[in-house]
């Protein structure tokens, strides 16, 4: 997993931390694929990782951090491509590349994406806690979404913005959700693109 931007400036034990939650996450990701997410337990991912549970819960609150440890990088990423957008482009379309460094990690891992994405569908626990990654990454999109919007006070409120980050969310989750139904044979981005382009057409990228 790639450091965010936001923490490649931390100190040394901020990084070793961060170390060790990454290599402790693949370790339970092994696990999740072997046995599957919801029949490995806590006590089986520190005696893998060769921690007590008891360091364990020092690094993770829950079961259901450990897996989004692999996608936790995603907001930072997400925040960067939106800005190196042309201003000119429509939002949408900014939107839609935004999010292509999530889509794009299926590539690099194929099996330990299809696994990630499964358990955040098919686990009501593991969604709960995705869902707050999402308040991230709304956060951080926000304010250059209503930059590109050029709003005529942004400092007031205003729902467009806030509308059209969660639209493409839940295009994001449509797709993911159909990814998973299909076991992984479609590529991710091309059924984003289709879920994106049924609510409004995007220019070619």
């Amino acid at each position: 997993m790639e450091i965010p931007p936001g923490e490649q400036a931390l100190p040394l034990r901020a990084r070793t931390r961060l170390a060790v939650k990454t290599q402790v996450a693949e370790i339970a990701l092994e696990l999740f694929l072997s046995r599957g997410f919801e029949k490995t337990t806590i006590d089986q991912i520190a005696k893998a990782a060769g921690m007590s549970r008891a360091t364990f819960f020092r690094y993770f609150p829950t079961k259901e951090d450990v897996l989004l440890v692999m996608v936790e990088d995603y907001a930072w990423h997400a925040r960067d491509a939106l800005a190196a957008r042309p201003d000119g482009e429509p939002v949408w379309t900014a939107l839609r590349h935004a999010l292509e460094p999530a889509v794009r990690q299926e590539g690099k891992d194929p099996a330990a994406a299809l696994q990630t994405a499964r358990a955040i569908v098919q686990s009501p626990s593991v969604r709960s806690r995705y869902q707050e990654r999402y308040l991230q990454l709304r956060e951080l999109l926000h304010p250059e979404i209503v930059r590109r919007l050029t709003l005529p006070d942004p400092s007031q409120a205003d729902p467009g913005a806030s509308a059209l980050i969660a639209s493409a969310l839940s295009c994001l989750d449509a797709a993911i959700e159909t990814w998973v139904e299909r076991g992984g044979t479609s590529a991710l981005p091309d059924l984003l693109d289709q879920a994106m382009g049924a609510v409004h057409p995007l220019d070619p990228h």
